[in-house]
């Protein structure tokens, strides 16, 4: 019977037609799309004989052959590339959404560059691949250092990789608001642009990426070992840690490589892996095959829509980058939904008595915590550098001063108040420690709005601009409830729409820099955090907004309390589990939705409030609002006083100050999750 059953060969999972199909119909669409401009110049096959040779005589020819076919030739060389190494990193991690994008490679590989530009030339000069490798070893070192305890679970990748992309993102934006004469143009090409003029940079470029790709195929054994599970491949006698460091090293090669020559467009590294798994690749071989070849035709499609998107607007550049994120962002959305494995998220599985600080009374640490506000205030209304130096200005002088320094500092206040209400909310009811409303996209879905009111030269004042921030919030809120219904507005899901979300802003922040100029200065000023263009009705309006919504936050203490104990307990005990997290998630955006409009949407305030005030020794809800309010206060107020004076007479937007400090305490939070 052994024997019988011996002889029965073994089936090889068979191809589904579609993924053939549908890789032809999409290489076929985007070089048809990307050759039709040309088709009333040159014939069919002048046009094919651009790759090769071009006549002299005819300018069209000598412009298809020099512009448009490196142009192609580059989108499909680097499209296969990070095609295959998203494919890699998939396999080695074990992780459908892991790619150099939701790794930070090219956040990093982006910063290896601006940090050579700044303070290491010669370096670049020599090779600009030394410092973007090294960039991008740096973030995904972090990343893996983070996720290694915790399994490398998909929401915690992709958490770890977003909040290191973040925080590299905010360092770059710090360095282009400093040194924007030197690094303005750095910015535009960090945008991602495969435009060309001559072959040199395809012929420099094609036998690296060969090399890369045929070092990880040579690695196809040991990656299909590595599907047995760790435990499994290590008694086979397989290495596994040292697959995984080789392989990735790889991945960074090959990514950082790319971003130093034409920016960050590796969400392409992302979006074909995942497209040829929905297609049906099951083998190891069939998946990087499929992924490469996808890679490349959605890198030319993306390549051919920025060209038409530049063709038909203003003229403006319309990076490369740009459309890959738009493609990549749904990718991510259909992955998503699909997940079954949200486990081990950072917060859930922490060992109550290791985050359980010494119970304060909330009358000390609040009076405490207001006590320092009034200090502040204090401090940041009279102590100030001038064009005469440092000077004190008494408080019987203060209503002169009141107009330069009084409302950015109420409206970032309160905008600290918002962001630690909302931060509570959001952090009780999804269970997780490590949310924040950055994270849900609703902070995203005003940056877009204003992106495009200021690109399309819209002149609406600055309540038009307050008023379609507030709809792009209310947009994103509805988009992620649609998201998040199916499964009852759960906490993983919910973080998984939010981050979604992200990516789309993530396109048109990518749009601004490409855009340059000084609107757009203007714009990412706001969208990291400035508040010196807030009015005083602003900051009124915004105070009668808060005090109206934490009235209304009485009414929620109670279900905020009993969330945690799980659906089935929560619901046992008479709450409405389903509904009462839309309204939680509603109060959450509203409150993001207006500190948003005022401050712009990156600081992480939300994040690190609700963990101070649990720090500081408020466990129960009513407590750790109340202090989690007042601490956020506290920071974006500290951080609109140092914003006006560190780099004095030049100004930092506060929100960019605190997200670098929110970005180092949310690393440090997740490998101090990752240990306990």
């Amino acid at each position: 019977m052994y024997a019988e059953s011996a002889a029965i060969p073994a089936r090889q999972p068979v191809l589904p037609p579609g993924l053939p199909i549908t890789a032809t119909l999409l290489w076929m669409g985007a070089l048809l799309a990307s050759a039709a401009p040309w088709f009333g110049e040159l014939d069919p096959g002048a046009l094919l004989a651009a790759f090769w040779t071009f006549d002299a005589g005819d300018y069209s020819s000598v412009l298809a052959h020099y512009s448009w076919a490196p142009r192609v030739s580059i989108a499909i060389l680097i499209g296969c590339g990070l095609g295959l190494a998203g494919a890699v990193t998939q396999q080695i991690l074990g992780n459908p959404l892991a790619s150099p994008t939701t790794l930070g490679v090219e956040a990093g590989g982006q910063f290896g560059v601006t940090v050579g530009t700044m303070f290491f030339p010669g370096l670049l000069a020599f090779s600009p691949d030394l410092v973007a490798v090294a960039g991008g070893l740096m973030a995904i070192g972090l990343v893996i250092a983070l996720t290694w305890r915790l399994g490398f679970s998909p929401v915690t990748v992709i958490l770890a990789g977003l909040v290191v992309t973040f925080f590299l993102g905010a360092v770059n934006m710090a360095f282009l608001l400093l040194k924007g004469e030197w690094l303005g143009n750095l910015f535009i090409w960090g945008a991602g642009s495969l435009v060309q003029n001559n072959w040199h940079p395809f012929m420099e470029l094609w036998p690296r990426v060969l090399a890369l790709a045929v070092l990880m195929l040579l690695l196809m054994r040991p990656l299909r070992v590595l599907q047995l599970g760790q435990t499994s491949a290590s008694s086979l006698g397989a290495k596994v840690g040292m697959i995984r460091l080789l392989t990735l090293l790889l991945v960074v090669l090959m990514t950082a490589t790319v971003v130093s020559r034409v920016g960050v467009v590796a969400f392409v590294g992302l979006a074909a892996p995942v497209l040829a798994r929905l297609l049906g690749a099951r083998t190891l071989g069939a998946r990087l095959l499929w992924s490469s070849l996808l890679g490349g035709g959605l890198l030319l499609l993306a390549d051919t829509l920025a060209h038409w998107a530049s063709t038909w607007g203003d003229g403006s550049l319309v990076p490369t980058g740009t459309t890959t994120a738009l493609i990549g962002g749904p990718i991510i959305l259909v992955a998503l939904q699909g997940f079954k494995n949200t486990h081990h998220m950072p917060g859930q599985d922490a060992s109550p008595a290791g985050f359980l600080p010494k119970r304060r009374p909330v009358m000390l640490v609040g009076s405490v915590a207001i006590t320092l506000l009034l200090v502040t205030t204090v401090i940041s209304m009279s102590w100030s550098p001038g064009l005469e130096g440092w000077s004190w200005t008494a408080f019987s002088q203060w209503h002169e001063a009141w107009v330069w320094r009084g409302p950015r500092l109420l409206a970032a206040i309160l905008a600290g108040v918002a962001l630690g209400l909302a931060g509570t909310l959001i952090q009780r009811m999804t269970g997780n420690a490590m949310a924040s409303p950055e994270m849900l996209g609703i902070s995203g879905g005003a940056a877009v709005v204003m992106v495009l009111i200021v690109l399309s030269g819209a002149d609406i004042g600055r309540a038009g601009q307050l008023g379609g921030a507030t709809l792009g919030a209310a947009a994103a809120l509805g988009l992620l409830i649609l998201l998040a219904r199916k499964h009852h507005f759960a906490g993983n899901q919910l973080l998984l729409g939010g981050l979604a979300l992200y990516v789309f802003m993530d396109a048109g922040l990518r749009l601004v820099m490409a855009s340059g100029g000084t609107v757009a200065s203007q714009l990412l000023n706001w969208m990291y955090g400035s508040t010196w263009l807030v009015s005083e009705n602003e900051a009124l309006g915004l105070l009668a907004l808060i005090l109206l919504i934490s009235a209304t936050l009485l009414l929620v203490v109670r279900p905020l309390t009993i969330l945690p104990l799980g659906e089935t307990s929560a619901s046992a005990l008479g709450l409405p589990v389903t509904k009462m997290r839309l309204v939680l998630l509603l109060l959450a955006a509203l409150l993001t939705a207006s500190a948003t409009v005022v401050i712009g949407p990156l600081s992480f305030v939300g994040l690190i409030a609700p963990h101070l005030a649990r720090v500081l020794g408020q466990q129960t809800v009513g407590r750790q609002l109340i202090v989690a309010a007042l601490a956020g206060g506290l920071l974006l107020g500290i951080a609109d006083y140092l914003s006006r004076i560190v780099v004095y007479p030049n100004q930092l937007p506060a929100g960019l100050l605190a997200a670098l400090v929110g970005g180092v305490y949310f690393l440090w939070g997740l490998s101090r999750h990752g240990r306990a």
